[in-house]
């Protein structure tokens, strides 16, 4: 039988040219990326080889290239790293779990969290769009 796989977001197949390019990562030439010794060493090259290439597809500097365990670590940098206290964050109420629990995190540390009402066809209300920003 024919698998037809649909929970893409929780995880996808990697593509086998991927998965052939990994495959020394995952035996011969692992290594912790942070340590000192040849093995790191080779897999930190490795890592900055991989975000030098993603910077060239996306225009970038390899600098602004930040590489993840998944999606829940991604959504912490991205709200927790760009906020302080006394900021206002404005997201919607079927965000996933991951940042709505950031968001409430914001509120417990003195941030300002609206959280949008979203109707039936997954679009934020048009009255929702009238809530007013702060400066």
């Amino acid at each position: 039988m024919h698998r037809i796989y649909l929970d893409n977001n929780a995880t996808t197949p990697v593509l086998p040219e991927v998965f052939e390019t990994m495959r020394p990562y995952f035996g011969e030439r692992f290594g912790n990326a942070s340590s000192i010794h040849h093995h790191g060493q080779q897999t930190r090259a490795a890592v900055e080889d991989a975000r030098e290439s993603v910077a060239v597809l996306l225009g970038c500097r390899a600098s602004e290239i930040v590489f993840t365990s998944g999606g829940t670590e991604a959504d912490n940098l991205a709200i927790a790293g760009l906020v302080a206290a006394g900021d206002h964050v404005i997201t919607s109420s079927i965000e996933h779990h991951a940042v709505l629990l950031a968001c409430k995190h914001l509120e417990e540390i003195g941030c300002e969290v609206t959280v949008l009402p979203v109707a039936s066809l997954t679009r934020v209300t048009s009255a929702a769009r009238c809530v007013p920003t702060r400066s």
